[in-house]
């Protein structure tokens, strides 16, 4: 049901396009083993990943990121990383995502600590710079390991939240130079 409600979500705003798009990569394998009452059919749930894939590439604006419903105002942090997390996935699972989109994206997300307004508080900084380096790590991006082990030197692991830890953690734990931050 869960899944039905977000596939027929009918606002469609950069964050709604993209958890409807992260849902359907995490359960794309397993949906047809559900004999719900209005699912829709394998080619529906492609069709609508394919131009929800397009709609967002018309959303991004000039500078790589995005805002919720247009591509001429500023883009947020959060939706931004959230857009591009959902990109990631897709790719992962074989979607064709263009590179172009995927370039600014992640151009966009490798300065993200310069995006903050000014009014983010330190911990809602912490969490955006854990996941935008995931999501980059997501994209192959190894130069978000360095940042990752800088973060976590500096917020400690008392000060971030639980899910900036999972973010961090996953960043480093194929990295070797990162074996005792992720043991502590």
């Amino acid at each position: 049901d869960a899944f039905i409600y977000l596939y027929r979500y009918p606002y469609e705003c950069s964050e709604q396009i993209s958890s409807r798009m992260l849902s359907t990569v995490a359960l794309r394998d397993v949906l047809s083993a559900f004999n719900a009452k209005d699912m829709p059919t394998k080619e529906q749930i492609e069709t609508k990943m394919k131009s929800d894939i397009e709609r967002l590439q018309k959303l991004q604006h000039a500078d790589g990121g995005f805002s919720f419903w247009r591509n001429d105002d500023g883009s947020f942090p959060y939706v931004s990383i959230h857009v591009a997390h959902a990109l990631a996935r897709a790719k992962a699972k074989g979607y064709d995502v263009p590179k172009a989109l995927i370039d600014k994206v992640v151009g966009y997300l490798t300065n993200i600590e310069s995006k903050f307004p000014t009014t983010y508080s330190q911990e809602a900084r912490w969490s955006l710079m854990a996941y935008s380096y995931y999501v980059r790590n997501l994209f192959g991006e190894k130069s978000a390991v360095p940042r990752a082990r800088l973060l976590l030197l500096n917020a400690t692991l008392e000060k971030l939240s639980p899910e900036a830890i999972g973010w961090v953690l996953s960043v480093l734990a194929d990295d070797k130079g990162s074996a005792a931050q992720v043991e502590e």
